[in-house]
């Protein structure tokens, strides 16, 4: 029986997602994937932590005052939010 390369196969896995991630935001924006990776690495944003800006941005229950306040509590949420507004107005 071969043995199974975990970490790799662990790093294939957080490749594809992070792929996931870029395909359907540019899918939901007009932005290429490549445009989405350079302001996702700019804004020095994990891949989580951009998946839960774009929840809050997306709870209809919250007001605007609290999205806010949400998004500033993720690490660097807004510098994120900065970039992907620049981006797509």
């Amino acid at each position: 029986m071969s043995d199974i390369d975990w970490n790799a196969l662990a790093e294939q896995a957080g490749n594809q997602t992070d792929t996931d991630l870029k395909n359907q935001l540019a899918s939901l924006t007009s932005l290429k994937t490549v445009e989405i990776d350079s302001f996702i690495s700019e804004s020095k944003i994990t891949n989580a932590n951009a998946v839960k800006v774009l929840q809050q941005i997306n709870d209809a229950s919250l007001a605007n005052n609290q999205k806010a306040t949400a998004i500033s509590n993720i690490q660097n949420g807004v510098g994120f939010l900065v970039k992907l507004v620049s981006k797509v107005v």
